[in-house]
């Protein structure tokens, strides 16, 4: 009985053995088969990446990507070239990598910063360079789980220093526009104020012509004498009616038909204009020539005779 006993136990161990050994070769073979599935997805995410690294790369935009720590995880091609080195280096550093103490501490404070309140910010920032002065658009955004936890920042740096230099350049010529509009104006406005003054001095000169054109008639036909507008060519323009009691003629038989020789005896006399310019003829006075006037009865009459030349016309006055 006990040697049955002891062969029952035996037979008992050996079959927790064996059931434990179809175990350990179960877990074994889900472990190769994570294994397995570890590596594929290690792979898929290693294609993954290398596909995102080549699209970030062709984006016209630097591009970096730091965990909550603010070390980085990521730094496109672009980025790594304007830290001066690969894209494999950039991780796992800090700023303190790359920029002075004080400026990397500004950068690690700002996006300190950034997480804390949870929002991106977007700013412009100047570098020297190659003794350009270039010009960075910065976009800064905190990452954040489902469960609203900041896990990190993603940054963007685009150039935008072709833009700046021409909004410099547009700005300048809107400047140039408004200063030369600014001097036309003034220009303008001092054109307007003298052609106020010129029309006022016009208005007034016309004002007083008015008078003198509507006293002349009044003057010319009570001076007390004989008077008479004589043209270039001799022909009689104008008569009072004192000159019309001289010669015995309407005004209407004289004026534009009769010649002013036709009165003089003879009808011989040197030319009006000679003597609208001897100064004897302007002068009134006893020393005034005297003519022989032949009237409408081809009666004489003596007579003294001053002649004036009107100005700008070509008339004179006799």
């Amino acid at each position: 009985m006990e040697e049955e006993k002891n062969i029952a136990e035996k037979f008992m161990s050996v079959e927790k053995f064996i059931n434990e050994l179809i175990g350990f070769n179960e877990q074994i073979k889900q472990l190769k088969a994570s294994e397995a599935h570890y590596k594929e997805l290690a792979g898929n995410l290693g294609e993954t990446l290398k596909k995102y690294q080549a699209i970030v790369d062709h984006l016209p935009l630097k591009f970096f990507l730091k965990d909550e720590n603010l070390v980085y995880l990521f730094g496109s091609e672009s980025y790594a070239r304007f830290l001066g080195i690969s894209p494999q280096e950039v991780i796992g550093k800090t700023d303190h990598d790359f920029f002075p103490f004080e400026v990397a501490e500004q950068r690690l404070n700002e996006e300190r910063r950034l997480m804390a309140v949870g929002k991106a910010e977007k700013k412009e920032e100047k570098r020297a360079r190659e003794g350009r002065t270039w010009v960075d658009q910065i976009i800064k955004t905190p990452i954040k789980n489902e469960s609203g936890e900041t896990l990190g920042i993603v940054g963007y740096c685009l150039d935008i220093t072709e833009k700046k230099e021409k909004e410099e350049e547009l700005e300048k010529k809107n400047r140039e526009l408004s200063n030369f509009l600014e001097a036309r104006k003034a220009e303008l406005k001092e054109i307007q104020e003298k052609f106020k003054l010129e029309q006022a001095e016009r208005q007034r000169l016309e004002e007083r012509l008015q008078n003198v054109e509507a006293l002349f008639p009044i003057l010319f036909e009570n001076t007390g004498t004989a008077v008479a507008i004589i043209k270039e060519n001799s022909m009689i323009f104008r008569v009072n009616r004192e000159f019309e009691k001289l010669s015995g003629y309407s005004r209407a038989e004289v004026e534009g038909t009769k010649n002013w020789g036709g009165f003089i005896q003879n009808g011989s006399h040197q030319d009006i204009g000679e003597l609208a310019g001897s100064p004897s003829m302007n002068s009134p006075g006893p020393e005034m020539p005297m003519f022989k006037f032949v009237g409408r009865q081809n009666e004489e009459k003596t007579v003294s005779m001053t002649v004036a030349l009107i100005p700008d016309s070509g008339s004179v006055l006799v």
